[in-house]
């Protein structure tokens, strides 16, 4: 037995360093945490403690498959690395010589958060001339709110939470997706700090505050609004921070009473006494600090909500007092020179570009030239990305050309014309960042690939060379293509030895991120942007109403306890964990369709219909649906899931899906 560090690849801010033990016939056998992480420090979550079972799965695809039968179908073939690969060469080169680059589209999610292998395809397309993505099922109102107002994806230290009095957990269900922050947090409660959850519904970590705060959800903007209003009126503000540290605080006061308590319960359903409540303890704590989710930001008033709650830590002078501010992202905690791995100058100029969260419209209505060839890595469209009804259309398209490079037979490889197996993290180089924590780790593979896998990295770079493509972005070594992506640790000999040996890397000091300053045009926090005014946005944080379609219930699809996205469906103890594919109801709008216990029902909207199993529970208010986790098709009723009811729309900034911002009715089973 050997026991060696890797990382915890999946789209979650912790980036877990883990002890891997692996046995003689080179299999994992378990995983633990790394006790000398200073932030994650020895804990895993469920999901990644049963990380040996996914990784030596039964369902793990090992090698090149072909299909054979109709599209959807899963019928397959097994065939050689090599024909593969010919016949996407001899595709591209018919199909591009016949439309150009842009007939080549790829999806590529976050299924592995390693920046190598997340980002190894870009420059193939790049120089393929394809078609560009912009936006994502993710987080990108939620970054394009947070830089209008900050500057940069910073903010306070995580850890320092341990020293908030006071603790708002805004939209983010830290006890399933930030267990680590929330553990600090409770360094903080033992010394008196209260914690405070807003959210529309009583998930696992509203179950554990002081107290719980219930917002209609989309509103979040006009909440903050409101607090801002009572903490200007009130004078609960620090006037000498505002004016050495903010921008716009005049023009920011000229709006706060359009959003009295009164006007704000009328919007949020929180009680204008509520909202005082909120306001003053906020503004006369000592040391508040806000957890800022990013699930709030995927409505389509997303990017304004993440730019008002932002705000608020400019008024009391939070961001500079130990223990206080508040923290979305830690993206920039990690200067990067990303061109070099993504070489942008190989694009050609003006090459067209679509909205990633567009899936199925990008497939079935795109035209001049149509998407002929489409590629799929690191995701999973078929079941996780909007709309899925459109998105199958599109896929059985019997003239589109289907590549998904996959570690199992997912909705969307059985689709595909060519699958092509792929590593897991712990079977490839690769080097991680963090968009929860400020360290860095680079990881070399703890096992051999499994049967005829291959990574991101090494299926590219050998399709580039079968194409022509002679850049030396495609043949440079891991550890030279890693040192060029981060060229302040290349230039300090200290910091090289220290990476190249894998051991844990700070590249800034996140305690002095804002000691100069804030990174946006006028240097300061903006409650007021000129940049937004010239983007077409209001300058300053507003609330506007949104039309709602037809339905009775506001849907939301949060992130399951024991499972992420669609990563862990092969997971057979942790799918039993989550039991079935469930909505959660409150009993009065249940009983309003006949619907008196639990018991499978029917949710539909104007995209479709599936069958859901009610949990009727008062965790989730009157108005709202709550189903957590998105289930591969194979373990649903009907062979359907949550995302066949939610729409293609687009965030209020940047391109993002709107997964929280759909109606839906529910009716009993017939």
């Amino acid at each position: 037995m050997k026991q060696l560090k890797t990382v915890c690849p999946h789209d979650c801010p912790d980036t877990c360093s883990i002890i891997a033990t692996v046995d003689e016939a080179g299999r994992v056998v378990t995983t633990k945490g790394d006790p000398d992480h200073p932030f994650t420090r020895g804990a895993l979550c469920s999901k990644v403690l049963r990380y040996p079972e996914r990784v030596h799965s039964s369902e793990r695809l090992l090698y090149p498959l072909k299909r054979t039968g109709p599209k959807g179908s899963g019928q397959f073939e097994r065939i050689t690395w090599e024909e593969a690969l010919d016949t996407i060469v001899s595709r591209l080169r018919e199909e591009t010589a016949r439309h150009g680059g842009e007939t080549v589209y790829c999806f590529h999610g976050s299924g592995n958060m390693g920046v190598i292998q997340m980002n190894a395809h870009v420059p193939f397309f790049h120089k393929l001339g394809a078609s560009q993505g912009r936006g994502d099922l993710c987080s990108p109102a939620a970054n394009e709110g947070w830089l209008y107002t900050v500057g940069s994806l910073v903010g306070s230290r995580p850890e320092s939470v341990a020293h908030t009095d006071l603790m708002l957990v805004w939209g983010s269900n830290m006890a399933s997706s930030n267990m680590h922050m929330l553990a600090f947090f409770k360094q903080a409660k033992k010394n008196g700090a209260k914690m405070i959850v807003i959210d529309p519904y009583r998930n696992r970590t509203a179950k554990q505050a002081d107290w719980y705060v219930q917002i209609k959800p989309g509103t979040d903007a006009a909440l903050a609004l409101g607090i801002m209003h009572v903490l200007v009126a009130e004078e609960l503000i620090d006037r000498p921070y505002i004016e050495k540290f903010t921008h716009g605080f005049e023009e920011l006061c000229a709006t706060l009473p359009d959003y009295s308590p009164e006007k704000v319960e009328a919007i949020t359903g929180v009680s204008a006494d509520d909202v005082r409540k909120l306001a003053r303890m906020y503004g006369q704590a000592r040391a508040p600090f806000i957890r800022v989710g990013i699930g709030l930001s995927r409505n389509r008033r997303g990017g304004m909500s993440v730019r008002s709650i932002a705000c608020l830590p400019g008024l009391v002078g939070a961001y500079h007092k130990k223990g206080g501010g508040a923290i979305m992202f830690t993206s920039d905690a990690f200067p990067n020179n990303m061109d070099a791995l993504a070489r942008p100058d190989l694009l050609p100029e003006g090459t067209r570009v679509l909205d990633n969260v567009r899936v199925g419209s990008n497939l079935l209505h795109v035209q001049n030239p149509p998407i002929n060839c489409f590629f799929v890595s690191g995701g999973n469209p078929a079941i996780s990305a909007p709309d899925v009804e459109l998105i199958r259309k599109g896929l059985t398209r019997e003239d589109l050309f289907t590549v998904v490079h996959e570690q199992f037979m997912t909705d969307t490889a059985k689709y595909a014309d060519i699958v092509l197996p792929a590593t897991t993290s712990f079977e490839n180089f690769d080097v991680f960042k963090s968009y929860g924590h400020t360290y860095m780790q680079k990881v070399e593979p703890v096992i051999a690939p499994l049967g005829e896998a291959r990574s991101n990295r090494e299926l590219y770079s050998e399709l580039a060379k079968r194409m022509g493509f002679t850049e030396d972005v495609f043949t440079l070594s891991n550890e030279e293509l890693a040192l060029a992506l981060f060229p302040t640790i290349a230039a300090d000999a200290s910091k090289r030895a220290a990476f190249l040996a894998g051991e844990t890397l700070e590249l800034i000091d996140f305690d002095t991120v804002f000691d100069n300053g804030f990174a946006t045009p006028s240097g300061k926090l903006e409650f007021y942007s000129e940049q937004m005014l010239s983007d077409g946005y209001p300058a300053v944080p507003t609330y506007h109403e949104v039309e709602q379609e037809e339905g009775a219930l506001h849907l939301l699809t949060p992130p399951a306890h024991y499972t992420l996205n669609t990563s862990f469906g092969a997971v057979d103890k942790l799918r039993e964990q989550e039991q079935r594919p469930t909505l959660q109801v409150n009993p009065i709008d249940a009983l309003a369709q006949g619907i008196e216990e639990d018991g499978w029902i029917t949710a539909y909207n104007e995209r479709g219909s599936l069958t859901l199993w009610a949990k009727l529970t008062e965790d989730v208010p009157s108005g709202v649906a709550v189903a957590e986790g998105v289930w591969w098709t194979k373990h649903t009723p009907d062979g359907k899931s949550i995302n066949f009811l939610t729409s293609e729309r687009l965030t209020d900034m940047g391109w993002g899906s709107t997964l929280h911002d759909n109606r839906v009715s529910i009716r009993k089973e017939a």
